[in-house]
């Protein structure tokens, strides 16, 4: 089977996998490294393309990549709270398949605020 329209960023993982499929063993699983690399063209270019390119089965990498949705921006939020709360600050942040987090702190200035981010959107 012939792919088409294969993104040149995958051509190299594509390559790999087929030198790895001409020399491996009958049961032999893929790699752990080249399923990172797989995992990380599935993020940028979504399960269909990479399934389709890298001839992966599509449900399996769903599987083990997870739903292959590019990664979206994302928005937060840093919102003054009303005089009569008493809070020095409301931050929310929300991943693109909804799960969101609302922290309330009373100062603000001691929270290091890009690895609160980092430790829940995973960037």
């Amino acid at each position: 089977m012939k792919t088409k329209n294969v993104p040149v960023d995958l051509e190299p993982i594509r390559a790999d996998l087929v030198a790895w499929r001409g020399q491996r063993r009958v049961g032999e699983r893929i790699p752990a490294e080249m399923w990172q690399r797989v995992a990380g063209a599935v993020r940028q270019h979504g399960l269909k393309v990479v399934s389709q390119a890298l001839r992966l089965d599509y449900a399996r990498l769903k599987r083990r990549v997870g739903d292959g949705q590019p990664e979206r921006p994302v928005f937060v939020e840093v919102a003054k709270p009303a005089p009569e709360n008493g809070l020095g600050c409301v931050v929310e942040l929300e991943k693109g398949n909804g799960t969101r987090l609302r922290i309330r702190v009373r100062e603000a200035a001691g929270v290091d605020w890009g690895k609160v981010k980092e430790a829940f959107l995973g960037a």
